[in-house]
């Protein structure tokens, strides 16, 4: 995020949230090969992860249901375990407390970044869309 979104954030409308662990494609990609065009249709609009290992990398891609190629995926029902706040990145351990949009584009934040750059900000926003000081 730039700074420009990132002092926008307390006008998103927000919710406490605890992400589950979700299912994901699984397959694995070896060094030295272009990506295959099954995994790059499979990644296309979705979140993706590539996780180093020897050889290659293990790649996950987030599903949400249809059909995907059985010989290049496995369906791992909770691989995905975790989300990455979108301000500092760090991982956010699947139910553990953050918050998310409620609606519009999805922005998921850890507690930390959520009181730093939200909470802590709702005076002057309230201030600058309103033109008086809250008590």
């Amino acid at each position: 995020m730039d700074n420009s979104e990132i002092d926008e954030l307390p006008l998103l409308p927000w919710m406490a949230s605890r992400i589950p662990k979700r299912k994901a494609l699984v397959t694995f990609v070896s060094d030295g090969m272009a990506c295959p065009p099954e995994v790059e249709t499979a990644m296309k609009d979705k979140p993706s992860r590539w996780y180093p290992e020897p050889g290659g990398h293990r790649v996950l891609i987030l599903y949400e249901g249809g059909t995907y190629d059985s010989t290049t995926f496995r369906l791992e029902p909770e691989a995905w375990d975790h989300e990455d706040c979108n301000v500092c990145g760090r991982g956010i351990t699947a139910m553990t407390l953050c918050h998310v949009t409620a609606r519009g584009p999805y922005v998921a934040l850890c507690k930390g970044c959520y009181r730093r750059y939200v909470l802590s900000k709702i005076g002057y926003w309230l201030f600058k869309l309103f033109g008086k000081k809250i008590k």
